[in-house]
């Protein structure tokens, strides 16, 4: 880091962009790591870790020897999260696409090993599918669960994957990992997530993702409705719509597809 800090702190500008470096990075960084993100002598790095640890801003494992926000840190990113509430900002997407579909669209968000529902547009027509909000829907049987496993960087998307039981829901379920993990390769080349019938016979979905600034999913969006309603080209056309609504969404709160991830531009 250059010496000429522009009449600002230098001290307060190097802390800074150590938490910007470590905010950066799921599995942490070591001091080394540090040092060369931010072109700071090893020297000046500890010495600023050591107090940025006792603020609470940064955490070390005694194991790794890695460096990860703390509590103090996360209390600061989460308020700047809560400012923004995008599922206010994203409901005039919502209510438009489900406007175009004539279809509930969904928002869900990953809690733990599911999907969590947190906001719906309901169809008006009679036959619809309703998910009551605060629902969950499994991660290896629901579109919206699916989108959010393909949106993940590869190791936490397999972490995860072990973890999921394949119950069988439908006959049409996927029942062990390697199934899964053939269709989240589809779905990442493809941009969006179906669901069909493998969560609730005669109900289909189709999902994509909406990232943050540092390409991680913040949530999904989905349009469910009947199958009898929804035949394959009209399914083809609601992923069509509900992938480019995502990427509208992405761009709206400023964030940016992984590197994985197939683009909508």
């Amino acid at each position: 880091m250059s010496e000429d800090a522009g009449g600002q702190s230098k001290t307060l500008v190097r802390g800074l962009s150590i938490l910007n470096a470590c905010s950066g990075s799921r599995s942490g960084l070591t001091l080394v790591e540090i040092a060369e993100a931010t072109d700071l002598a090893p020297s000046t790095v500890h010495r600023l870790l050591t107090t940025l640890e006792a603020l609470s801003f940064l955490s070390v494992n005694s194991e790794t020897g890695r460096w990860r926000i703390g509590v103090a840190g996360f209390r600061m990113g989460n308020a700047f999260v809560r400012s923004r509430d995008y599922v206010a900002q994203l409901r005039p997407l919502m209510i438009a696409l489900s406007d175009q579909t004539g279809e509930t669209v969904n928002l869900a968000i990953l809690s733990g090993h599911k999907a969590l529902f947190v906001s719906q547009i309901e169809s008006a027509n009679m036959m619809r599918m309703v998910a009551p909000l605060g629902s969950l829907s499994p991660l290896h049987a629901s579109g919206a669960g699916k989108a959010l496993l393909a949106a993940l960087g590869q190791d936490e998307r397999s972490a995860l994957m072990e973890q999921i039981t394949y119950e069988a829901l439908t006959d049409k379920t996927h029942r062990s990992q390697a199934s899964l993990d053939a269709e989240i390769q589809t779905i990442i080349a493809e941009g969006r997530s179906y669901d069909r019938q493998e969560h609730v016979d005669g109900m289909q979905c189709v999902a994509a993702p909406v990232f943050n600034e540092l390409g991680s999913p913040i949530c999904t969006l989905s349009i469910s409705g009947p199958s009898v309603r929804i035949s394959d080209a009209v399914f083809i056309d609601h992923g069509d719509a509900v992938a480019q609504t995502a990427h509208t969404a992405t761009q709206l709160l400023g964030g940016i597809p992984p590197n994985h991830w197939m683009s909508n531009d």
